[in-house]
């Protein structure tokens, strides 16, 4: 009777033992932070933060930030209780992040991981090999116009130059500005493929390009260098320029807070030579301990599987990263449309956000130099071949400092 009562508890142990390991622990949790994705998607987060919790015992505390404010309270707060354990953010923030040993190289803890997503994403996501960020929604950028002010798609562009000539005509004719080119310099200056070398981004092709958009400066709005998109957004909304370079998950936005605007609203491709794919990631931190490190892991894999990414895709008109059979089903033609266009170039989309990470590391200092080189193009009287000069120098001085 002893040997059978000691062989029942030993049973009992087991299977107690396997199931905890299944669902985790009972005061087992993890931090996500995600980046702006209150109020529009709460339901839908929750939902699935909901299913996690379920399926594997493991709670999720969810808190959202504005992305411009994700990395400082990362800085802040790493090590602290307070610190996430799972930050939604952008690769480039990643980057950051990873040169301060902040984030992990999830393939050391699961090496199979990279095998579900998109290839031209992961590679996107890689920093000498370390998977430091994991691709969840992207997008492409589209001319997202107003119609009733001007049809673009009745008109054929070829690069931008061509586009530059349509917007000036617009504002000769409509009497609003035609375009808010909020410029993203590092991804739109790649896009446009006028940058063959990091070590190079002043090179000649790119000051022509400033040449232009300097000879039409009466014709785009003012400050749109020191705004945000946002802004850009703003001023679509309110009907005082025609168009805008954006996201598609915008569309979301008007629909929900203008519905008349959002009837006169097209969208097409721009004519990118390299399309640009604007990715928002998960990156696992390093501040706790290996299981909490596992444990996260489980919920990104989570949260970006099919199921999840196809439910997302049906909500929004972003795209899935994670492999799949993914098709526009919607009712709203605008945003089947969206959709559809975006899938058509999505395959062969690049993620730029390492281009420049070999030469210089940190984000924010890059960011610091495109921002004090395009005030300088448009806010000084200096002549473009004397900031060319200046700023190759400064670019190299700061490449020495890496080295």
């Amino acid at each position: 009777m002893v040997i059978r009562f000691i062989f029942f508890v030993f049973v009992i142990f087991i299977v107690l033992f396997f199931s905890s390991c299944s669902k985790g622990g009972e005061n087992e949790e993890i931090i996500f932070w995600s980046s702006s994705l209150k109020p529009y998607f709460t339901d839908y987060i929750e939902g699935c933060i909901k299913n996690f919790e379920e399926l594997y015992g493991i709670k999720v505390v969810w808190q959202d930030y504005p992305l411009d404010s994700v990395y400082q309270k990362i800085i802040t707060t790493y090590g602290s209780d307070l610190s996430p354990d799972v930050v939604n953010v952008n690769p480039q923030i990643a980057a950051g992040l990873y040169k301060k040993n902040f984030v992990v190289n999830v393939l050391v803890y699961d090496k199979d991981l990279e095998k579900s997503y998109y290839g031209n994403l992961i590679e996107g996501c890689k920093i000498y090999g370390a998977l430091i960020t994991i691709p969840w929604y992207a997008s492409t950028k589209m001319l997202v116009f107003n119609k009733e002010i001007f049809d673009f798609s009745k008109v054929k562009i070829n690069d931008y130059k061509g586009f530059l000539e349509v917007v000036k005509s617009i504002k000769d004719r409509e009497g609003v500005y035609g375009f808010y080119p909020f410029v993203k310099f590092e991804q739109d200056m790649l896009a446009l493929g006028l940058i063959d070398s990091p070590t190079d981004p002043f090179n000649n092709r790119v000051m022509s390009f400033f040449e232009g958009l300097r000879e039409y400066k009466e014709y785009l709005p003012s400050g749109f260098l020191a705004s945000s998109v946002d802004v850009a957004y703003s001023m679509y909304k309110d009907r005082k320029v025609a168009s805008i370079l954006i996201g598609p998950q915008f569309l979301y936005r008007i629909k929900k807070e203008d519905p008349n605007l959002y009837k006169s609203t097209d969208v097409m491709l721009f004519p990118f030579p390299n399309y640009p794919v604007s990715l928002m990631s998960l990156s696992v931190l390093n501040n706790r301990d290996v299981k909490r490190i596992e444990n996260s892991i489980k919920f990104v894999r989570f949260l970006t599987n099919f199921e999840n990414q196809e439910k997302f895709f049906e909500i929004v008109p972003v795209l899935p990263t994670i492999q799949g059979n993914y098709v526009a089903k919607d009712d709203d033609e605008l945003i089947r449309k969206a959709k559809s266009e975006m899938l058509k170039v999505f395959p062969k989309a690049k993620v730029f956000d390492f281009y420049f990470y070999s030469v210089i590391p940190d984000p924010l200092v890059r960011s610091n130099i495109f921002k004090n080189f395009l005030n300088d193009v448009f806010n000084s009287q200096d002549k473009l071949k004397d900031i060319q000069e200046r700023y190759r120098k400064i670019w190299l001085e700061e490449i020495s400092k890496n080295k």
